[in-house]
């Protein structure tokens, strides 16, 4: 990526950091109330809002690794640390769509197929990115190693 280009992309997760942020306020309060079973409650607060929470959480570590980049600084500690954060919270939500297809399963009988699929896709997904993110992190980790092995020496 050109730096124009990752200018543009770090003031996007940037708006979508704080709209997101913004917009989670509001429906945290009114969602409850919109929700007429104490199923839909009991979803909403262990599995929908976790879930949201933890992406504005990603939204915002790569903010901060866009961030850097705009620096010039793209192989340190800092991003490798990053990387595995945000594979943690992809790890996170991972287990967190998996309860939510245990919960729909077990406990609420939910048979509709195409609901129960769409959970175990973000289930696979997430574990995926988590799995990748965190494969990145131990790349970026040795190449830091390089750089600052090669800094040295020069």
């Amino acid at each position: 990526m050109f730096p124009k280009e990752i200018d543009k992309m770090g003031h996007l997760l940037k708006i979508i950091v704080i709209v997101g942020i913004v917009l989670a306020i509001p429906s945290i309060i009114l969602v409850p109330f919109l929700l007429s079973n104490n199923y839909s409650i009991i979803y909403s607060m262990l599995i929908v809002y976790p879930n949201g929470g933890l992406m504005l959480g990603i939204s915002y570590q790569f903010y901060k690794m866009f961030d850097s980049l705009e620096k010039k600084e793209p192989f340190t500690m800092k991003n490798v640390k990053i990387l595995q954060t945000t594979g943690y919270l992809s790890f996170i939500m991972s287990a967190l769509w998996l309860l939510d297809l245990l919960l729909m399963i077990l406990v609420i009988h939910n048979t509709y197929i195409n609901y129960i699929l769409v959970l175990l896709f973000l289930m696979i997904l997430f574990f995926g990115v988590g799995i990748a993110l965190w494969t990145l992190s131990l790349l970026l980790h040795q190449a830091t190693e390089y750089k600052e092995e090669n800094d040295l020496t020069i």
